[in-house]
């Protein structure tokens, strides 16, 4: 019996050795960047908190790993988890307290400590980055061009650029990483396009490569973890920038052309004319301000522009093209557009005027629509018929006497008949058939140009039109029986 008690004391005092916990965390973090820390435990069971939230900020477990190992007939479990957070500010993170074979066990508390990234120095690895210029306007592009290097006798299983929160800087990657060697380094290249979007002294702040090394040899914390690969983070130099307003009240910088066109210029009463308006060129063309037109004695429709980009040569080129809809109710002119940038080779104010067209509206006599009524036409001449006079009965002449008056009322209820039938299958007029007969929204636009202004339901029904939600057949109807109203004169 003294025997068994001994045995179980033993068993207890290795198992409360073999119980243990520690917290690995970085007493300082980088501003807008995650801090990261980990907690091990030890023991035969082993239970952990619930950790949600530290300083006011949500906590991600990001990953939990496990490992047993017997040592002396004892089983030895360790349990380590990695958190994640977002801090604001300095904080304190606590202490947790963690359940080991029914036991409670503390971490200790750690103060830790915002700090400004600062550029790596780093024997083995260097990140650089240099902008083509640090003084420059709103709009105006820039490229900025990122070196990393790095030993080639290192054994490297991954490299990536994280992404940097550029405030009020737009950027694109461009294609063409270079990779070359320099002495015992590997280097390779990344160039950005880059457009400031806003005035003043703008910061690039550093960038960060996130650098995989294959460890060879194991940390003694994370020794029992299988894991073959440390990650290693490389932070680049920052770089200030010069931002300057555009003069003149401009928003445009760099080269552009602009060309206008119609599709005719004499045209008749009631038809429309389509104009374009195209602005070409490289800069920062997505800053353009919209076109719009004023046309007197004309209504104008107009689609939305379309802007497409793309980058060649390391240049930002762009087309900004709209299209309008113009029905003129009388001659037109069609003043020029006046485009007007910055030059981004000299520095000067360029303007440039689109060609003006003058619109010659044909009159047209409207055609009244009168209900014809077809009359009989008696083309035989007269004849005279001479017949033979036959006395017939009082009894004979009582019976066509019958026959006539039926005969004649029977006419007249045909005639009456077909007259009602004729007029209640009366045929619609040219403007209501060609309404009818219209496929899309643009084409009943065109054919109720005649109408514009002469009745203000008519009017808000057009301009609906326009409206790409509207139903179009079931506006189509409404606008037939409108006019249909409007010819009968009940409006």
């Amino acid at each position: 019996m003294k025997l068994y008690r001994a045995l179980l004391i033993i068993f207890i005092f290795i198992n409360t050795l073999l119980a243990d916990v520690s917290i690995n965390a970085p007493t300082t973090y980088f501003q807008n960047e995650a801090y990261v820390f980990t907690i091990k435990a030890t023991g035969s069971d082993v239970v952990f908190p619930k950790i949600d939230k530290i300083s006011n900020q949500k906590v991600q477990t990001i990953s939990t790993s496990k490992s047993i190992q017997i040592v002396n007939s004892s089983m030895k479990k360790s349990i380590i988890r990695k958190y994640r957070f977002f801090p604001k500010n300095d904080f304190v993170l606590p202490s947790f307290t963690i359940k080991i074979d029914g036991k409670d066990e503390k971490t200790k508390q750690i103060k830790v400590k915002k700090t400004q990234v600062k550029k790596s120095n780093f024997k083995y690895a260097n990140l650089e980055v240099s902008t083509s210029k640090t003084d420059l306007y709103v709009g105006e592009a820039f490229k900025l061009k990122l070196k990393f290097k790095y030993l080639s006798s290192l054994n490297i299983s991954n490299l990536s650029v994280s992404n940097v929160d550029l405030k009020d800087i737009w950027f694109k990657q461009l294609k063409g990483e270079k990779h070359y060697k320099e002495g015992d380094f590997d280097v390779h290249e990344l160039t950005y396009l880059m457009f400031a979007q806003k005035s003043g002294h703008l910061k690039i702040e550093p960038f960060r490569v996130n650098m995989s090394l294959v460890a060879q040899n194991s940390d003694p914390f994370f020794g029992f973890v299988q894991q073959n690969a440390n990650i290693k983070r490389v932070y680049s130099n920052s770089i200030n920038i010069n931002v300057k307003k555009l003069p003149d009240n401009l928003n445009l910088i760099g080269h552009f052309d602009i060309k206008t066109s119609v599709d005719k210029t004499t045209i008749n009463q009631g038809d429309s004319i389509t104009y374009k308006v195209k602005i070409s060129g490289i800069g920062n063309i997505d800053d353009i301000k919209d076109i719009k037109l004023n046309i007197k004695n004309a209504q104008v429709f107009e689609n939305k522009p379309k802007i497409s980009t793309n980058i060649k040569d390391s240049k930002y080129y762009g087309e900004y093209e709209k299209v309008f809809s113009i029905i003129p109710l009388k001659n037109i002119n069609i003043d020029s557009i006046k485009l007007r940038y910055l030059d981004e080779k000299t520095k000067k104010v360029v303007v440039k005027s689109s060609d003006s067209f003058s619109i010659k509206v044909k009159k047209i006599k409207k055609q009244e629509h009168k209900l014809y009524v077809p009359t009989k036409k008696n083309d035989d001449k007269t004849k005279v018929v001479v017949k033979e006079v036959q006395v017939s009965s009082v009894k004979q002449n009582i019976i066509y006497f019958l026959l006539g008056s039926i005969f004649t009322f029977l006419i007249i209820f045909l005639v009456k008949y077909f007259e009602k039938k004729r007029k209640n299958s009366k045929k619609d007029s040219t403007i209501i058939q060609k309404i009818k007969k219209s496929k899309t929204k643009d084409n009943l636009i065109k054919i109720l140009a005649v109408y514009i202004k002469k009745d203000e339901q008519l009017d808000k029904m057009i301009y609906k039109l326009q409206d790409e939600n509207e139903d179009f057949k079931s506006l189509k109807k409404q606008i037939v029986d409108l006019i249909k109203q409007l010819e009968k004169g009940k409006k």
